[in-house]
């Protein structure tokens, strides 16, 4: 695994799980992506993509690019808006949230094991201070990359059904086999893991800390592969949904972020 590196030549979600958010399931709401409990992840072949679909591909005057669509956690909060925008000479994401949650994504079909290496780029002008997944209270950040896996129900903890259900029943929203978002974060070191404590099919795996990079682009490379079996300990399964995620409904800031392409390759 790598470190996030500067890229010098720029100018610059089952259900997406939040610790608060799910604190008040039986007041209203919560989410991260898509798996029944007791079942596998069913994605339609003709709408899964054997890729992630490119923003930079897109035409900067469209809402959304093909494949992305919004993913709301909280309906009793208002929504991050993404926006296409045009920022550095590309089309990147541009998300605002304004003391809102949610996120986007695409369902997607990937084999991990045949291309482990997931790449990205996202800016943060201005790091929220406070910010933490590590808390429940200050449970924001600017900036999250989100995968979701399928694998086999069956081998879940009893624990860990039962909070699947528990969202299903609330939400009308199903969870993934396994969620792993990677995450800057305001505390906590890079390359530390932050478990969600009611679930250890969701984690954290934190890649950026606090303020001292903002304001420029930045550039990662993960192996998913060696990342999925260090946090959950075992081979991941296929990825089924990817996706980003801004928000700040808990310290109810205003957050912006861009985000460029998001890559899965063989090397």
């Amino acid at each position: 695994m790598t470190r996030p590196v500067d890229d010098a030549a720029a100018a610059e979600v089952p259900q997406w799980s939040r610790r608060r958010c799910c604190a008040a399931l039986a007041a209203s709401a919560a989410g991260t992506l898509a798996a029944c409990a007791g079942h596998r992840i069913q994605v339609p072949k003709e709408l899964a993509s054997p890729r992630v679909p490119a923003f930079s591909a897109a035409a900067a005057a469209t809402e959304l690019p093909a494949g992305w669509a919004p993913h709301i956690m909280r309906r009793d909060r208002p929504p991050t808006q993404y926006r296409l925008h045009e920022r550095d000479e590309r089309v990147v994401v541009h998300a605002v949230a304004e003391h809102s949650t949610s996120g986007l994504r695409c369902d997607v079909d990937i084999d991990p094991h045949a291309t482990p290496w997931l790449g990205w780029e996202w800016r943060v002008d201005r790091f929220p201070r406070g910010a933490s997944v590590a808390d429940d209270e200050r449970d924001d950040s600017p900036a999250r990359v989100v995968l979701a896996f399928d694998g086999d129900m069956r081998q879940l903890r009893l624990r860990d059904l039962m909070f699947m259900e528990q969202v299903e029943l609330f939400t009308g929203k199903t969870l993934p086999f396994a969620t792993l978002m990677y995450t800057w974060d305001g505390e906590a070191a890079v390359d530390s893991v932050i478990a969600y404590p009611r679930s250890s099919r969701i984690q954290y795996l934190v890649v950026e800390q606090g303020p001292a990079r903002a304001g420029r682009w930045l550039r990662y490379r993960r192996n998913v592969v060696d990342d999925y079996r260090r946090v959950f300990g075992a081979d991941p399964g296929p990825i089924r949904h990817v996706g980003v995620l801004t928000d700040s409904d808990d310290l109810r800031l205003r957050v912006e972020s861009w985000f460029g392409d998001i890559t899965l390759t063989a090397i």
